[in-house]
């Protein structure tokens, strides 16, 4: 059994026992490992340390508990293992930014804040790719020009880029980067949502007036630039790991409801394994 393997298995144990008392001991031995070298393998293939991923799954799955099945704060938090109504509610605040009898009324989330269980694709997605920031700066705001979309569907995604392509002559589209803008929501349900727009920067010879089209400004700012290599298809395993993982260990704020993914040269295909581009996270600062 490959290193994968066993972490998978411990995934799935701590999941069909997430509302029991977990150890790090009982954890390692389900898999044949000591506990020292399980708690060292586990932070080398999730990036947290096993304490880390437990609580926080624990607070999404009583986040759930709490929206979709409407119990009461003091049972969530007994049911998902914390000592107290008052523990319970101070790290569901750390968390989610907001009390879980405000989550209990509305059943919103805040953006980026549920941590789902880890798969074996994401485990090997972000093992297999250096998937570490660099700062940058823009420093003039930039004019996007493109076709949006409400919706997470990769097929209308897609969609966006096709008629994109079609809008764009082939002389500019050769020498154009192209932008991929998320906006999101203030506020979550239990399923993420945004907008995505399809574009490339304004310019005169732009035809601005076919039909459909829509201009959203990126501001100039700092921003926090990830990686993203390989097929495409692959591109929600790396904002899981920019959100779910990255900066919930950072000292960087999110500041703003939008990122953008950039395509330049580097990018060579939706399919093509080598394939580069790059996904730019707005920041207002190191606290």
């Amino acid at each position: 059994m490959n290193y994968l393997e066993s972490m998978a298995d411990a995934l799935s144990f701590i999941e069909n026992h997430l509302t029991e008392a977990l150890t790090v001991e009982r954890i390692a031995t389900s898999v044949g490992y000591s506990k020292y070298h399980f708690q060292r393998l586990f932070h080398h293939v999730t990036g947290e340390t096993v304490g880390q991923y437990i609580t926080k799954r624990r607070l999404t799955e009583a986040a759930k508990y709490l929206s979709l099945q409407q119990k009461s704060v003091t049972e969530a938090a007994f049911t998902y293992g914390f000592e107290s109504h008052e523990a319970f509610t101070r790290a569901f605040a750390k968390r989610f930014g907001l009390p879980p009898s405000a989550l209990r009324k509305t059943g919103r989330m805040p953006r980026f804040a549920m941590k789902e269980r880890l798969q074996v694709p994401y485990l090997r997605h972000i093992q297999t790719h250096l998937i570490e920031p660099v700062p940058a700066t823009i420093h003039h705001a930039r004019e996007i020009v493109g076709y949006a979309c409400d919706t997470i569907s990769q097929k209308d995604i897609l969609s966006n880029w096709q008629r994109l392509s079609r809008t764009v002559s082939e002389a500019e589209s050769a020498k154009m980067p192209r932008y991929g803008v998320l906006r999101y929501p203030d506020a979550f349900g239990l399923d993420l949502s945004f907008t995505y727009l399809a574009g490339v920067e304004s310019s005169a010879s732009f035809a601005i007036s076919t039909e459909g089209l829509e201009r959203w400004r990126l501001p100039a700012t700092n921003y926090l630039v990830f990686p993203h290599k390989g097929p495409t298809k692959n591109l929600p395993l790396t904002y899981q790991y920019i959100y779910g993982s990255w900066f919930s260990q950072s000292a960087h704020l999110l500041f703003a409801p939008y990122d953008f993914e950039y395509y330049d040269d580097h990018f060579l295909g939706v399919d093509h394994p080598d394939s580069l581009l790059y996904i730019y996270v707005p920041v207002l600062s190191e606290a």
